[in-house]
């Protein structure tokens, strides 16, 4: 209890949430004033200034919420995901509870500074960008930002578990085996040529001319990846055999490629975008040859994440994934046949849990690098996109298609073991030769 014989602030925040969702906290509340509420042990929601009230009040919801996360006023000790799934059901009531329970707590807190002018928006904020400049935005972070979260291997995509997280896998041989089912679905071959549409840091491109003989191009529109990508190229020796370009994937002109490949950038083209990467897809690859398409996708309600606020305002300011079945028409019209699907929903989820566990792991360094407001930023990024997927409200899709041959016909591995290195069998090697 404090002033006027009101409860403290913790404790005001503590009854709001356990009202609002009909069931005790998981997890401590802990505030400016010094008052602690909920779990004794466990995580805790600290609650720094009176700021972070105000920016909720004045923007109710999730934009409010991710202010307050940002600029520091609040922050989760302890398990961020956790803590995060409760607050999304807490926060999940029906309005007349929520209503009710914010009439209480402004009732009581009038003189806690809950109430005041709305609070200046934390810098790392943006407007809506598009196009090119969204995806520099989300990717010209700094590579070393990135390394310090994706580890060595410098990859930005969903990662796969062979025999599920049970195998043991660290997510480096999770990117790894990746890797290695990418190139089996394409069918690589030495003397093969490849693209890779958006290929990041070039770690597609490395493995495949290192294991499995081909020489690549890959292209992408962020600088920085650009310049690391070719660094690491020459380092490994190889500039003679890939290159990465800093271009649209839709003004290659020196196709066709014997195989093609798209890893998770779909969700950052318009739906006009879309159509014109469907048909660069179909335009630069031979008569015969794979393509591989690794989509974001949204699944039932999941359209919530295209008008998510935070996404739109800080990490992803053009986010637009789309569904598999349009992905799936456009390609079709294109002039590519769909041989194969499969949806690794199940492997983004530890995926994410990774990258976020390095991010916590290196907060202190990360912060260092790119300043405090960028990490929280990353912290919610990942921590939204984990329980996105878990909830399947987006999912991971591979899509395999060939481009048809005049005669119609084409030779496809055998599935499943003909994509896959059989690890869960207790086998480590490596990519088959030849």
């Amino acid at each position: 209890m404090s002033g006027r014989g009101f409860p403290g602030v913790a404790q005001q925040v503590a009854a709001f949430l356990e009202h609002a969702g009909g069931a005790p906290l998981e997890f401590g509340v802990r505030a400016w004033d010094g008052s602690t509420a909920g779990a004794r042990s466990g995580s805790t929601l600290v609650l720094r200034d009176p700021r972070a009230a105000r920016r909720i009040l004045w923007r109710p919801g999730q934009l409010g919420a991710a202010r307050a996360f940002v600029a520091g006023d609040c922050d989760i000790e302890g398990d961020l995901v956790a803590v995060m799934r409760q607050l999304g059901s807490l926060l999940g009531a029906s309005w007349p509870r929520l209503a009710g329970a914010a009439l209480e707590s402004l009732r009581t807190g009038l003189d806690r500074g809950f109430l005041g002018p709305p609070v200046a928006r934390p810098s790392a904020e943006v407007r809506r960008y598009r196009g090119a400049r969204a995806i520099r935005h989300h990717y010209d972070v700094g590579d070393e930002f990135y390394r310090l979260v994706l580890g060595p291997s410098m990859i930005y995509s969903c990662a796969y578990w062979p025999g599920g997280e049970r195998t043991g896998f660290g997510l480096a041989e999770a990117q790894r085996a990746k890797l290695d089912m990418v190139c089996r679905k394409l069918g690589l071959r030495p003397g093969m040529r490849l693209l890779d549409l958006g290929c990041g840091w070039g770690g597609l491109l490395l493995h495949a001319a290192r294991h499995y003989g081909v020489t690549g191009v890959g292209v992408t529109l962020a600088r920085n990846q650009a310049r690391l990508a070719a660094r690491r190229i020459a380092e490994a020796g190889l500039q003679d055999r890939v290159e990465v370009r800093l271009q649209d994937c839709r003004a290659v002109q020196d196709g066709p490629f014997d195989a093609v490949a798209s890893i998770e950038m779909t969700h950052h083209l318009s739906r006009s975008g879309q159509r014109a990467h469907a048909s660069a897809l179909a335009r630069l690859v031979v008569p015969g040859g794979r393509v591989l398409s690794h989509e974001l996708c949204v699944l039932r309600d999941g359209r919530k994440l295209m008008r998510s606020p935070f996404m739109l305002r800080y990490p992803h300011p053009d986010l637009r994934p789309g569904t598999v079945g349009r992905s799936a028409l456009l390609a079709e019209r294109s002039g590519l046949e769909l041989l194969d699907t499969e949806n690794l929903r199940d492997h983004f989820v530890p995926t994410i849990r990774g990258w976020l566990a390095n991010l916590e792991q290196h907060r202190e360094r990360a912060t260092a690098l790119v300043g405090y407001e960028t990490v929280a930023v990353w912290r919610l990024f990942f921590a939204v996109g984990l329980l996105s997927f878990e909830a399947g409200l987006a999912s991971v899709q591979h899509l395999l298609y060939v481009r048809p041959r005049p005669a119609g016909r084409h030779v496809l591995a055998a599935r499943p073991n003909g994509y896959r290195r059989p690890e869960a069998d207790g086998d480590p090697a490596g990519p088959p030769s030849g």
